[in-house]
């Protein structure tokens, strides 16, 4: 019995010694392979419209029963393309050289390809894995807000920027002051009053395009920022004040005329009667007509008997009486 024990445990010992070494045999190659496979592994970026060559990136001596997969599908094998169920069709090359060629690339094209192959002896190949991200390009400028304050003892302003663009892009932001850099959306920096104009510039940038934008501030005094505003606001009063002085003398001058032509109208009037009253005759001076109805009621003969009024006198009094002026002698 006590030879059987130790027998026993070096038994085990050896069965669980080879179970340990197959195993780390097993985990190491599984290890390798996959680190034979991954480094075949990257990320391609395209814009939209682009042309895109997947490479196998790899030694292609000895290649047999090559292909390229997209999604898991295959879409090209042995030199040739797939047609059928073919998101590339009329858009797809298969090189010699291994290599897949995609043209006028859509954002549906996104996504992972793998080139599987076999050698000489029919082993399979690690596997290259590449990722294609297709994108939009930037088309809008950022936009830039910007904040300064007013100036210290010491001549400094603090300067707050902030850029912003579409929150739906995946975008980095960077700021450009002079030959200094710095990240992200936001901003604060200190300038003086001896810097001058000072230019800051963000760019904001995804994997294939970027766009930039740019604005100037100064740091002055409060009374050098509001002078140009005052001198626009005295410039507007001086502007209306003087528009008004000339509508006012407008007005006046065509008041003005109005009196003068009114007077002058009215002259002319009395002149008229004045002339009328001219021809009645010397001895009836006495009789100081009034008007032009008197003139002529003093000129007719008088009538004792009869209606007194104007309209009777003309017609009971037919008679012609001495002529009072050249229109009662025509007539």
């Amino acid at each position: 019995e006590a030879d059987v024990v130790p027998l026993l445990t070096k038994m085990v010992g050896g069965r669980l010694s080879c179970f340990f070494t197959s195993s780390l045999g097993l985990l190491l190659g599984v290890y390798f392979y996959n680190a034979g496979a991954s480094d075949g592994a990257r990320v391609i970026h395209k814009q939209v419209g682009e042309t895109v060559e997947l490479s196998p990136d790899k030694p292609t001596k000895g290649v047999t029963f090559p292909r390229w997969t997209y999604k898991g599908h295959t879409v090209a094998r042995n030199h040739s393309v797939v047609t059928q169920n073919n998101p590339f069709q009329g858009r797809l090359e298969f090189c010699t050289n291994f290599s897949l060629i995609i043209r006028k690339l859509t954002l549906l094209d996104s996504g992972e390809f793998s080139f599987v192959s076999e050698d000489q002896y029919q082993q399979q190949r690690p596997t290259v894995s590449i990722s294609l991200r297709v994108h939009e390009p930037l088309t809008q400028q950022p936009n830039l807000t910007s904040r300064i304050s007013q100036p210290s003892f010491n001549g400094t302003c603090t300067v707050l920027l902030e850029c912003k663009t579409a929150p739906d892009r995946n975008i980095t932001y960077s700021w450009t002051v002079g030959s200094q850099t710095y990240k992200g959306p936001e901003l604060q920096h200190s300038i003086s009053t001896q810097d001058g104009a000072i230019t800051f510039t963000c760019t904001i940038t995804d994997a294939v395009s970027n766009k930039s934008a740019s604005l100037i501030q100064t740091c002055r005094n409060q009374t050098s920022t509001n002078t140009t505003p005052r001198r626009v606001h005295i410039m507007w009063i001086l502007t209306g004040t003087v528009g008004s002085l000339v509508l006012i003398i407008f007005i006046l001058i065509s008041i003005c005329g109005c009196k003068q032509r009114k007077t002058a109208s009215d002259s002319n009037e009395l002149t008229v009667y004045a002339d009328v009253s001219d021809f009645t005759h010397e001895d009836r001076m006495d009789l100081k007509p009034c008007s032009l109805y008197d003139t002529i009621e003093n000129g007719a003969q008088m009538v004792t008997e009869g209606p007194q009024t104007v309209y009777d006198q003309i017609q009971f009094n037919r008679m012609k009486g001495p002529s009072l002026s050249p229109y009662q002698d025509l007539s």
